[in-house]
């Protein structure tokens, strides 16, 4: 039941990625230049109603969360590769596989490196772990944990705030040359 329940959201968030043309490399371009936030205010939406939906199905579904370690160093590094990689080909993982599933011989590439880069991640880690990893590392904390506020009342008001840019905010900014 849980894997058919996660089956059934991963096509809807294909299909809205779909939707907003997020599997296309030249609107993902748009976005990252700030000439189209079509996808950026999708993203702030579909962060908004995860926000709170994971608390309102923790409250009918046994749920697990687990909240992985924030590692200041091995985080930073993440980002940069994740934002060069997202840069140069266009997708980012989920994207990609929506392009993929498009027939888009482009994100089948991408998809290939992805895996072939969370494989070569695997291997390095052990050798990482003491220069990425251990320095810095907070462990598990959370929003809540730093600003002692109830966890949902932290949903609620970041949902609001990303509701509101994801409706309010334009979507074209500046006309594609």
């Amino acid at each position: 039941m849980d894997l058919a329940f996660g089956l059934l959201i991963g096509i809807g968030m294909g299909a809205l990625i779909q939707r907003v043309r997020a599997s296309s490399p030249g609107m993902i371009a748009r976005n990252l230049r700030l000439e189209n936030l079509s996808i950026i205010k999708f993203m702030a939406l579909a962060i908004a109603v995860g926000a709170v939906a994971s608390y309102v199905l923790a409250g009918f579904v046994p749920m697990h969360f687990s909240i992985k370690p924030t590692y200041v160093l091995g985080v930073l590094a993440g980002g940069l590769v994740f934002g060069l990689g997202f840069g140069l080909a266009g997708y980012c993982p989920g994207t990609c596989v929506v392009g993929a599933a498009e027939g888009r011989k482009d994100a089948l590439f991408t998809l290939a490196g992805g895996l072939g880069g969370a494989l070569a991640f695997t291997l390095a880690f052990p050798a990482l772990e003491r220069s990425l990893i251990t320095p810095f590392n907070y462990g598990k904390i959370t929003l809540a944990d730093l600003i002692h506020l109830p966890p949902l009342g932290i949903a609620v008001g970041l949902a609001l705030i990303l509701a509101a840019f994801a409706f309010l905010a334009p979507t074209q900014l500046r006309r594609p040359s």
